[in-house]
């Protein structure tokens, strides 16, 4: 996109802002500027009022800044991110033409405590078609000029204190705000989590019990703070041929529901076909459209936990359409938005877009769960995520006694010692985390993020599996 355009799409933002707050003859005047015999003109006018964010120079010269004093003591985390567009595929509507940060969908999490000062880095590359920015809701710096667009070929940082706990989005904020939906919706998007600077509080699940006398009584069980976590973030695609279609974006058309840039990224795979029906080919749920080995880091992955285990889940709503959340098979144990805890027991719990909360539960028995969003069409347009509690399948179980793998399903009570759990669904470490027994490589990212998680510990199942099986005979 040339500098003319970027300009013009400034223009037509500050139209319509213009129009909401001074009236119709502002937006008309402005309207006027903005046509092809009255660029240099506008420009000029533009400038004389301040400049194009309409600020005067000096008016936020603090916000953002990394040299405050009042950062003296605190923890400096640095947070880089890379705006650059990639090809990556959807598994359904073919390949698109994603923008990203840092080569993925969504971008890096960032986890950090309470009181941390967040050192923000975005760099364009210089062969990036469209400058990008950065929107952080995790901060409380004015957004002019502090998420302004940064130019290809150079990069923009700002600092602030991360004063209040919770799940917050961060997205890009367009060319200055233009074209915003866009580079959102075609992935430029992710989460900050900010941990209580005096931990997470134990968790209270409801139940009964007889006693002696033979009575019902509440019988309330209390599980620590510490928890096995993860992360899901939903959005929506709207494509037309690989590119991003406003026009179904406006009439609420999406093409997938996506949850970690992937519509059913968490589904059984020809694996878990394999393993427990002793067929590649043989699928176990009937929508598996990542199924092969032969796409790697694309591959669908299965989520596995204990039963009995304090179970957070941090969850975004990064969309344009509501999510219900909903888990097939469990009750929601404690829904947290902000610092408050909203609900104790619930089916399922609302968000709209750009609502976040934390889920807590307890899976109490042995089986298969499904995180929906309670929407049909979401459901079958891809936001069905698989969670396997336990040990229950008895086919994958004795397939594993076969191949001598089970021992670290046994030690861990759940498949994840065998297989490991989605490196993209498992968010930073912090204090209070349960550490998964193994990651596998998963994302909707570029080879290099995936040689990265690789780098990092993660098992590339696509080598590891035909390898056990191999060996095994």
């Amino acid at each position: 996109m040339n500098k003319r355009m970027n300009f013009m799409f400034t223009i037509a933002a500050i139209a319509v802002m213009g129009g909401a707050l001074f009236g119709s003859t502002f937006t008309a005047q402005l309207n006027a500027m903005a046509s092809d015999s009255n660029v240099a003109s506008a420009y000029k006018q533009i400038e004389e009022m301040g400049g194009i964010e309409l600020v005067m120079p000096g008016a936020f010269a603090e916000m953002g800044d990394c040299n405050s004093a009042e950062y003296q003591g605190r923890t400096v985390v640095d947070f880089p991110l890379t705006g650059v567009s990639i090809t990556l595929p959807t598994g359904l509507a073919g390949d698109f033409n994603a923008m990203t940060f840092s080569e993925q969908i969504p971008g890096p999490t960032l986890r950090v405590t309470q009181g941390d000062v967040v050192r923000m880095t975005l760099t364009v590359p210089s062969d990036e078609a469209t400058p990008h920015g950065n929107d952080m809701h995790a901060s409380q710096v004015t957004a002019v000029p502090t998420f302004g667009a940064v130019q290809p070929g150079t990069s923009k940082t700002y600092c602030y204190i991360a004063e209040v706990p919770g799940v917050y989005k961060y997205h890009c904020s367009g060319v200055d705000v233009a074209a915003m939906d866009q580079h959102v919706l075609q992935g430029m998007y992710g989460i900050a989590i900010v941990d209580p600077i005096d931990g997470y509080s134990k968790l209270m699940v409801e139940k009964t019990a007889v006693n002696s006398s033979g009575d019902v009584y509440r019988d309330r069980q209390f599980y620590s703070g510490d928890a096995l976590e993860w992360q899901l973030q939903y959005n929506q695609l709207y494509l037309t041929d690989g590119n991003y279609d406003q026009g179904k974006m406006m009439q609420h058309h999406h093409t997938l529901t996506v949850v970690n840039g992937q519509a059913l990224g968490y589904v059984p795979n020809e694996i878990h076909n394999l393993l427990n029906n002793g067929d590649v080919n043989k699928n176990i749920f009937f929508l598996q459209p990542w199924n092969s080995m032969e796409l790697k880091q694309y591959q669908s992955q299965l989520m596995f936990s204990p039963v009995g285990v304090h179970n957070r889940i941090f969850i975004e709503n990064q969309g344009n359409e509501p999510v219900y959340f909903h888990i097939v098979g469990e009750i929601i144990d404690r829904v947290t938005q902000g610092n408050r805890v909203q609900s104790h027991g619930t089916e399922t719990w609302l968000l709209g877009g750009s609502q976040n909360m934390i889920v807590d539960v307890v899976y109490d028995e042995p089986g298969i769960y499904v995180a929906v969003n309670h929407d049909y069409a979401a459901i079958y347009t891809g936001a069905a995520s698989i969670l396997v509690a336990g040990l229950p399948l008895p086919n994958i179980n004795e397939t594993a006694t076969a191949l001598g793998v089970v021992q670290g399903a046994v030690d861990t009570g759940m498949y994840a010692g065998v297989l490991g759990n989605p490196y993209d669904a498992i968010p930073p470490y912090g204090e209070q985390s349960i550490k998964h027994p193994a990651k596998n490589v998963h994302c909707m990212c570029s080879d290099a993020v995936a040689q990265a998680q690789i780098d990092d510990g993660a098992v590339p199942l696509w080598e590891a599996v035909p390898a056990i099986l191999a060996a095994a005979g």
